[in-house]
């Protein structure tokens, strides 16, 4: 071999890993600076990587013409606790109701009497008007309509008053203090049955005898105890049933009024005697039919504004 061959065999011999050594370098160069560019681009872990992510996969639905939109979570509203002591109320009701049907137990021709009480304007003697378990029977009912017209009026409340708190009427203890509003609409509405017994009792013996005024004061406790049949399932079904208020209420109000004017029928026929009456009915109208109503929503109002 000469000494040419010898000197370009061994330029050929260094060629080779001189060629390997720069295409690394240039591999090591391209990797180093890739990184540099993503940690440039992406954030560091933890620092509004979602944010990043979404953002790509908006991009990417727009590319493809896809339409991705977070789910919609409802919002869920906490409902208005009930307030302590309903359960007591609705004890209570079960409990009168329950009294009520031992004392109907056997004895179905209570509601004959009750319906014959309310129309008949005939005075006459009959041992069974006389019992004191009958006269205890209508007191039951007509406590029981009580309470239940109670539960009413207190939905008449809420459904009549504005909800606005800058409202001079605004009643925030209908909801915040539910038992304890109803409990006072139910010894409103108690009262209002005391008073107009005795109202009735005083106005039938001034200007009739004593027996038309009992037999008057008959027809109103008789009208007030069949209505409790109506009012006392319209009365939990508007405490329970909320949505239901105002066709509740209007059937309330109309069964009243259906009740109303059978009792006032039967007055007139009682004291209706000559033309001059006309001016008397008219007072009676007004004093103890329409006046003690407004009364009443006027007293379960302020009450219920005092707690």
């Amino acid at each position: 071999m000469t000494q040419s061959d010898s000197i370009v065999s061994h330029a050929t011999a260094v060629d080779v890993p001189v060629s390997d050594s720069v295409v690394s370098v240039k591999a090591t160069r391209d990797t180093v600076q890739a990184r540099r560019v993503t940690r440039e681009v992406m954030p560091p872990v933890g620092a509004g990587q979602d944010t990043v992510s979404a953002d790509t996969v908006k991009t990417l639905a727009k590319e493809y013409g896809l339409l991705l939109e977070p789910p919609v979570i409802p919002e869920v509203k906490e409902n208005p606790p009930m307030s302590f002591g309903m359960s007591y109320i609705l004890g209570g009701i079960a409990i009168l109701f329950f009294v009520i049907g031992l004392r109907f137990r056997n004895n179905r021709k209570y509601i004959t009497a009750m319906l014959r009480n309310l129309v008949e304007v005939r005075v006459r003697n009959n041992v069974f008007d006389e019992t004191v378990r009958e006269t205890s029977f209508l007191v039951l009912l007509n406590l029981l309509w009580s309470c239940s017209a109670g539960m009413i009026l207190w939905g008449v409340l809420g459904f009549t008053l504005p909800g606005s708190p800058d409202s001079t009427m605004y009643l925030p203890s209908l909801d915040t203090r539910q038992a304890a509003s109803v409990g006072v609409c139910m010894g409103v509405m108690t009262v209002y049955t005391c008073l107009m017994a005795v109202g009735y009792t005083m106005v039938g013996s001034v200007f009739s005898d004593g027996k038309h005024a009992r037999l008057w004061l008959k027809g109103f406790t008789a009208g007030q105890g069949l209505l409790s049949f109506v009012y006392l399932p319209l009365s939990l079904l508007l405490l329970f049933y909320t949505e239901w208020t105002e066709i509740l209420l209007w059937i309330a109000l109309g069964t009243f009024l259906l009740a109303k004017i059978v009792f006032i029928w039967k007055g007139f026929r009682i004291f209706f005697t000559q033309i001059s009456s006309w001016v008397l009915f008219l007072y009676y109208l007004c004093s103890l039919e329409i006046v003690p109503l407004i009364l009443t929503y006027l007293a379960a109002w302020w009450l219920c504004s005092l707690l």
